[in-house]
């Protein structure tokens, strides 16, 4: 399993782990395998006598944000993601220049602000934003970076009327008009390029397709989805959705036909 890993990971994780060993390896055998508690755990025990290390600390916030996507409701949720962000924090703390450091941070954050009041939810999204422009700043075809913005212009599109109102009591109107739909589908789009093994980024977009009815587009993407290989342990649950929506449209594994009448940009 150890050899076929690197095949299996996202541009810049295989060079990541490239001369590591002990915990922080176990853990990323662990993670990739499917097994995100596991690994939390060996790194857990790792970071007891060892809390500075950075390599450890950003995989122990990756591993709490993929257990809080997998738990159902948001307090069971927030219960790995509010440590992810400490996590986080603490490897940007220990190497303030670190990518992957800044990025998990980043990650929790944004998914951390969709259980958060109006309040929390504007210093998270803030995070987010901050984080993904610091990552550009020195890697302008950042996958990751690149979905984090997608991903808050697409919430903040997709509130009502009267939600962006209270947003923007909480934003500011700067951060509000920082978000638009073609910068949510431009900076989604440019993850799944640069990233193009992650599943995650394949189904946001397909997402945001759907979100603006424009149906063909979508389905393409979700063909993405179901034709990678699963890498984080996320991937298999996203696949099941993205089965159950081409279900749902009568379009098969994203190949057959759809009807050009749904094929519009929304607008």
């Amino acid at each position: 399993m150890a050899a076929l890993l690197p095949l299996l990971m996202p541009v810049g994780l295989t060079a990541q782990m490239a001369g590591l060993g002990g915990a922080v390896a176990e853990a990323d055998l662990l993670y990739f395998a499917g097994a995100p508690r596991m690994a939390f755990e060996r790194l857990e025990d790792h970071l007891a006598a060892d809390p500075l290390d950075y390599a450890a600390l950003w995989r122990a916030a990756r591993s709490a944000v993929a257990l809080g996507i997998r738990e159902e409701g948001s307090r069971a949720q927030n219960a790995w993601l509010d440590p992810a962000i400490l996590l986080a924090q603490r490897a940007v703390d220990a190497r303030p220049l670190g990518l992957e450091g800044i990025y998990w941070h980043g990650v929790a954050a944004g998914r951390r602000a969709m259980n958060a009041g109006p309040g929390y939810a504007a210093e998270l999204a803030q995070i987010v934003r901050d984080d993904a422009r610091a990552i550009l700043a020195v890697d302008s075809a950042h996958g990751g970076a690149h979905n984090m913005l997608g991903k808050l212009s697409y919430e903040v599109m997709s509130l009502s009327v009267l939600e962006r109102l209270l947003a923007r009591t909480f934003l500011g109107g700067d951060a509000l008009d920082d978000t638009s739909w073609e910068k949510a589908e431009h900076h989604l789009r440019r993850a799944a390029e640069a990233w193009p093994q992650v599943v995650l980024f394949h189904y946001d977009l397909a997402e945001l397709y759907r979100k603006r009815d424009r149906r063909r587009e979508a389905v393409e993407e979700l063909g993405h989805v179901l034709a990678l290989v699963p890498i984080h342990p996320v991937d298999a649950s996203v696949q099941e959705e993205a089965r159950a929506l081409l279900e749902e449209w009568g379009a098969g594994d994203g190949i057959a036909a759809v009807d050009p009448v749904g094929d519009h940009d929304g607008r």
